[in-house]
């Protein structure tokens, strides 16, 4: 039995996909999906309180990475994201049916400097991997990169469209739709470590992210990998000194290595990491702690399959606890543990 287990002291990756790959999202035909969902996300992290650290939508599928302190405001999170998601895209597109591939993919992120330098980069380049006309602030998406790079929150539009449908069912009628739409900006939430950087110093690491982005997807200084030439905004292309007292050698060369490409189509898709971390040896902690937390879980699970039989033969049965900040135990305990102070056990190997 597989568990998923939650620790607040990681980051999380989330990629959540269209079904067959459909162009459901697409900002160039339907422009008011940047908007909501800039509004949906700004309405799910005042809910539940989601540390929100970087995200970027594209046609068929959406990349974000996320925090929060404790397991069932996350999951709360991105049922609520998914799920407006799904529902906006549907009435928007005239459809019906699900919209998203199953289950979304969700990588931890153990924190260390290279490894988030490289994942925030992966994220602000998406649109430049689909095509070269595309910069790092110009795709008309939902993303934060004009957040990370200016300081600019993104402000989404949300339309009480529920509340509207009450109304409209009363005496009185509906109000006009003004009184039904509101404004919402996502707080993004400075990397772990860079919360007390002055707001240059701050803004000028994500301006070498966004260069280390465009290098690795071939956007150089304005310069297509075939050749072409595209307008690079020139408050995001820092010189080169600037840039390397920002970031390491090291941690340029790790932002730009190039991805692994298939050689032959039979050639199978690489799994997803299991975590992503400065170094094997840190995603060898984090393997032997999940092993352990997952063989605790096992115990806990047949623990309560022998004390519910005792139940049931009417015989005295004691309660169980499962191993805290797992997704599969009976019962969300993940806010009574967080308000009892309980310590995430994996963050103690990582």
């Amino acid at each position: 039995m597989s568990i998923r287990y939650y620790s607040p002291a990681l980051l999380f990756e989330v990629t959540a996909r269209t079904i067959a790959g459909a162009y459901l999202f697409d900002p160039n035909v339907h422009p008011g999906f940047a908007a909501a969902f800039n509004a949906i996300i700004a309405v799910a992290q005042q809910k539940h309180g989601v540390r929100v650290y970087a995200y970027f939508a594209m046609s068929n599928h959406y990349h974000g990475i996320f925090g929060a302190d404790d397991p069932d405001s996350f999951a709360d999170f991105l049922c609520d994201v998914h799920g407006n998601m799904a529902r906006y895209a549907n009435r928007v597109q005239g459809r019906i049916g699900p919209v998203f591939n199953g289950r979304c993919d969700v990588t931890p992120i153990l924190a260390g400097e290279k490894c988030l330098a490289e994942r925030v980069a992966y994220i602000m380049g998406q649109a430049i991997k689909v095509d070269r006309k595309w910069t790092i602030d110009n795709w008309p998406g939902a993303n934060t990169n004009r957040a990370l790079l200016y300081g600019e929150p993104p402000i989404g539009t949300h339309f009480a469209r529920h509340r509207k449908t009450l109304d409209a069912r009363r005496k009185g009628g509906p109000m006009p739709d003004e009184a039904y739409t509101t404004q919402h900006a996502v707080s993004v939430s400075p990397l772990p470590g860079w919360e007390t950087l002055s707001e240059s110093e701050l803004r000028a690491r994500y301006r070498a992210i966004g260069n280390g982005a465009m290098e690795r997807f071939g956007l150089h200084k304005g310069t297509c990998a075939d050749g072409g030439t595209v307008q690079a905004p020139e408050t995001v292309a820092e010189p080169a000194e600037i840039a390397a007292a920002v970031l390491t050698d090291a941690q340029k060369a790790w932002m730009q290595m190039p991805r692994p490409r298939p050689k032959t189509k039979e050639h199978k898709r690489q799994r997803r990491p299991e975590a992503y971390a400065d170094s094997p040896a840190k995603i060898a902690r984090f393997r032997d702690a999940y092993k352990a937390i997952r063989q605790a879980h096992v115990n806990a699970r047949r623990e309560l399959e022998k004390q519910s039989e005792r139940a049931l033969r009417g015989k005295r049965a004691k309660a169980v606890q499962f191993p805290l900040w797992t997704f599969a135990a009976v019962a969300p305990l993940g806010r009574l543990a967080r308000e009892a102070g309980k310590k995430a056990a994996l963050s103690d190997f990582v």
